[in-house]
């Protein structure tokens, strides 16, 4: 009978030691949002490119807090022109770091999509690619109307995966607003 016991016994600690090897599932890895604190923008007139002009908006805090210092984006009238995305930063790290080069190695994931308001004001026609042939948006064409005044909303979204070339889907990993004057 003891032997009976021992030989069950044993046969049970056995199961549970070999269940208990059992690799857990890996779970895939999540990809996080960047975490952006400052962009600069690059206006270059195309009938002049001696007429460069640099804009930049900072929240070093973060959602929340303290608001943005934002500069305030002025435009000539009926012009052209060439808009870079200049730096992203994350100026939380230290050292601050430039985040540029990281988005544009993952450039299949993410998509700046800009937002004239009123859209009269401007036309936005993204001219950079990534590996799919859908748009980027670290560099686009600018057409300015006729003078008035309203905001360029810049929105950098995070498409891991899902990236076809709209808005959506995905989410935001920078969402900034400048005041655009057009004179």
């Amino acid at each position: 009978m003891q032997s009976k016991i021992k030989k069950s016994i044993t046969a049970l600690l056995l199961i549970t030691s070999i269940s208990a090897c059992k690799k857990d599932k890996e779970l895939p890895p999540v990809e996080e949002n960047e975490l952006i604190t400052t962009i600069r923008l690059k206006f270059t007139n195309k009938a002049n490119a001696s007429d460069v002009k640099f804009y930049d908006w900072k929240d070093l805090d973060g959602q929340g807090g303290n608001a943005p210092s934002i500069d305030q984006v002025i435009l000539s009238q009926n012009s052209m022109y060439k808009l870079e995305i200049a730096s992203i930063l994350n100026e939380t790290a230290v050292p601050a770091g430039d985040i540029k080069q990281e988005i544009k190695d993952e450039a299949h994931a993410h998509l700046f999509v800009y937002k004239p308001l009123p859209a009269s004001l401007l036309a936005v026609t993204i001219t950079d690619r990534d590996k799919n042939n859908l748009p980027i948006g670290f560099v686009a064409d600018l057409a300015t109307t006729t003078a008035g005044s309203g905001k360029l909303q810049i929105i950098l979204r995070h498409q891991m995966g899902s990236k076809n070339g709209t808005e959506q889907p995905g989410s935001t990993d920078l969402d900034a607003s400048f005041d655009l004057t057009i004179q």
